[in-house]
């Protein structure tokens, strides 16, 4: 009995202690990652689930001819990064990289996607 309470007690104390080592992930983004949208965004952004470092972040965005000019990466709120986009984008598929680090100092980086399909006039 004394020995299923210890490992009881041992395994809870593990679960607790889990969150704390935890790496940064991606909560949400804006162009929200796979979808379509009809008109440019004015900016880019990434929120995380831990406080970005801004020191080692970056967001890059490509679109179907290549390389989309962004301004200077910004903490934004809410735990994200933002990047005004500063060349007019062109219809099709985009990919936002994103590289950042979180509470544990890892830096570590992804992608997210979406598609400009803009209205017709």
């Amino acid at each position: 009995m004394l020995k299923r309470s210890v490992l009881t007690l041992v395994a809870v104390a593990a679960l607790a202690v889990v969150p704390l080592f935890a790496h940064l992930a991606v909560s949400k983004s804006d162009p929200a990652h796979e979808g379509t949208i009809t008109a440019a965004p004015k900016a880019v952004s990434v929120w995380f689930t831990q406080s970005p470092v801004l020191a080692v972040s970056a967001l890059t965005l490509e679109g179907p001819k290549g390389a989309v000019a962004l301004g200077a990466v910004k903490a934004g709120p809410e735990r994200s990064l933002t990047a005004e986009v500063l060349d007019p984008l062109q219809p099709g598929a985009h990919t936002l990289t994103w590289r950042t680090a979180g509470n544990d100092g890892h830096v570590i980086s992804g992608t997210r996607t979406f598609t400009y399909a803009p209205a017709a006039r």
